[in-house]
């Protein structure tokens, strides 16, 4: 009777939510789909969506096991496909712990899952079958299950449901209210007994709507019944759009309308308060007394022989040291494209000839310190992974460190083995986290910002003629400058030779490459110089010629689909074109000039175009000094950039007398 009044009560919300929307409601209760649910063939709010979550059910609460607690998480779900892409979703992954030489791990119990269609206007279910359903061992402490779900196609409804019960009931797992698809209804219903005492952590671009509320709990221990109270809390999500990743977003889970659970301690009866929670300063003395980190940091230097040759006291300054060492590091050990926080023995390591970047930046800090240059480790977790928790210090977000070298005695200069094509200052973007930890012994730790690490500076001068037949004939002369002079490097270093280069470049400014020349192109250094000799045709119609002045063009199309955007690096960009006019023509129409900028002057524009006699001079100028925009500023942005890209495409119209 409980059970089905409640039942009630949750359909009666879905009513009272669904009300002014003009869209199906899910029937929350599942092996019974609607009608309307089964007949459903689009997803109004998102046509284009492959697939739709009809629900999301999760409830989480507390018992008593054989000796301790046990954490039970119940999971249902409804999906219902739309396009035979979205059959992807009848094949789900599970992970869950398992410790190969342990006691404690987590259990999977009544798996169900079924398949609903309509077939001669009639519903079919199919079953799944425990031959579909498969275990897998990751390491010694992950597994997953995996089960597909038969007879899924366009226009399937998909029910799955399974309960979760862990030995680790100190870890409740992030509850994620948006997927991939779109999310028609979502709920996340959690009971903690009082003995646990738990700090909440909402995030998301969505709101939920949330109760919180004190309930009386009974548990069973040893056959005996307890009473205490608890905190119930419940979390609701309607009409959740898909959240995808994005070529201008780094995490799409930073982003995610998400409930995350931290213990901050355990308080039993008759048992002293146990604090769960720890400070900074906490994980850098951890990291600093584990022997793969810490132990890491205090080995001699393994290449001292080698570095001894370098003869480090006849250069002049720290940066050159720097250099210098930094090079023979990558002429014995290469990086084998991995990124972590512990190292391995550095014996092993060099006789590989190969490390992840934190192999390689505990040897570059030994070789640093032997060369009396102070350097410490910067902890992260890139950007890709997540950012760092404002609310909590977490060990287990770390994922790696770079290197940050005392190059004056105030100041930093940052490194990462990583480094191929970059030089001080010039890291991956992946690693220019808004928060990054440096770790110093003696309580000296500090936090710093690497999101504007560095000046990225782009200067191309144009000097060209047009011929009667529209052929753009001239020289364009590039100085290229932290991220601009890694990007050029890189797609140096992973072209084929220099012709395929030298064609891709060709190819993508739809130009002639006369001749190239490209200085500083392979050495370890902040800068790269190109001289290019260059053709392009303009289109030549009757007595007119068109041109687009700008010649190399900035940007052509705007790149932003969807909320947010996050620019990997601030950007400074000029560009000057000095044309010649072919004799016996003039100017019948030229783009006029522009100046625009956000509010906060953060992203900046200038467009100016003169001409003197046969001369026609343009001026450009970007700058991008903000790299996340959220909601709130993304209009403003995509209309600028609108407008920028406008401009870039604006032709300039030569007359024949």
């Amino acid at each position: 009777m409980k059970n089905a009044l409640l039942t009630l009560l949750c359909y009666l919300c879905c009513l009272q939510l669904f009300a002014d929307e003009q869209t199906i409601i899910p029937n929350l209760k599942f092996g019974k789909p609607t009608m309307e649910e089964l007949t459903m063939t689009t997803y109004a709010p998102d046509s284009n969506a492959t697939a739709v979550i009809l629900c999301k059910l999760t409830n989480v609460s507390y018992k008593w096991g054989l000796e301790s607690f046990r954490l039970v998480s119940e999971y249902k779900v409804k999906i219902k496909v739309l396009k035979p892409e979205g059959t992807s979703y009848a094949n789900v992954t599970i992970p869950y712990y398992e410790l190969a030489n342990n006691t404690m791990k987590e259990n999977i119990i009544g798996l169900d899952a079924s398949a609903y269609n309509m077939e001669n206007g009639k519903m079919v279910r199919t079953k799944m079958k425990k031959d579909m359903v498969f275990k897998e061992r990751l390491n010694e402490n992950q597994m997953t299950l995996k089960f597909s779900i038969p007879q899924v196609k366009a226009g399937t409804l998909i029910e799955y449901e399974y309960r979760l019960e862990s030995d680790f009931f100190f870890t409740i797992d992030s509850w994620k209210a948006q997927s991939d698809i779109p999310t028609l209804y979502a709920e996340y219903d959690i009971i903690i007994p009082e003995y646990f005492k738990f700090n909440t952590d909402m995030r998301g671009m969505e709101s939920l709507e949330t109760k919180s509320e004190s309930t009386s709990l009974s548990l069973s221990i040893g056959g005996q019944f307890f009473q205490c109270t608890g905190s119930h809390m419940n979390f609701r999500g309607t009409q959740l759009p898909a959240l995808k990743d994005d070529s201008y977003v780094w995490c799409a889970d930073d982003y995610c309308t998400q409930v995350n659970l931290e213990l901050l301690g355990i308080d039993f009866p008759g048992s002293l308060y146990q604090s769960f929670t720890k400070s900074w300063e906490q994980i850098d003395e951890a990291l600093l007394k584990d022997n793969e980190f810490g132990g890491r940091l205090k080995m001699s230097n393994p290449l001292k022989e080698e570095m001894n040759a370098l003869h480090l006291e006849q250069m002049k300054g720290t940066e050159e040291k720097i250099c210098a060492i930094y090079t023979l590091l990558k002429n014995k050990v290469k990086w084998n494209e991995k990124y972590n926080l512990y190292g391995k023995a550095p014996k092993q390591i060099l006789k590989e000839g190969t490390g992840s970047n934190a192999d390689l930046n505990f040897i570059l800090i030994s070789m640093l310190t032997d060369a009396g240059i102070p350097a410490y480790p910067v902890v992260m977790s890139r950007r890709n992974m997540g950012i760092l928790p404002l609310t909590h210090p977490s060990l287990q977000k770390l994922n790696t460190f770079i290197v940050g070298i005392a190059h004056t005695d105030t100041t930093l200069v940052y490194l990462d083995s990583s480094v191929e094509d970059g030089y001080l200052n010039v890291l991956p973007p992946l690693l220019m986290t808004n928060r990054a930890r440096v770790i110093i012994p003696g309580n000296h730790s500090q936090w710093v910002n690497l999101e504007a690490l560095g000046t990225n500076q782009l200067r191309s001068a144009v000097i060209a003629s047009i011929s009667p037949e529209g052929t753009i004939s001239g020289t364009r002369e590039t100085l290229y400058a932290g991220q601009y002079a890694s990007r050029l490097r890189n797609k140096f270093r992973t072209a084929k030779d220099s012709t395929d280069f030298v064609n891709k470049l060709a190819s993508e400014e739809n130009i002639q490459v006369k001749s190239l020349r490209i200085e500083g192109r392979n050495g370890f250094s902040p800068q790269v110089r190109e001289v290019m000799e260059f053709e392009k045709q303009s289109t030549v119609n009757d007595q007119f010629i068109y041109v687009n002045p700008l010649v190399f063009l900035h940007v052509s199309e705007s790149p932003f689909k969807q909320l947010p955007v996050e620019f990997p690096y601030t950007d400074h960009l000029s560009l000057t074109a000095n044309l010649t006019i072919p004799e016996g023509y003039v100017v019948d129409e030229k783009p006029e000039g522009l100046r625009v900028q956000t509010g906060d002057e953060k992203v900046f524009c200038r467009y100016t175009i003169t001409q003197q006699n046969n001369q026609v001079t343009l001026r450009y100028l970007f700058r991008l000094q903000k790299l996340l925009f959220l909601n709130t500023d993304y209009p403003e942005l995509q209309q600028l950039w609108e407008i920028i890209v406008k401009k870039n495409n604006e032709i300039m119209v030569l007359k024949k007398l």
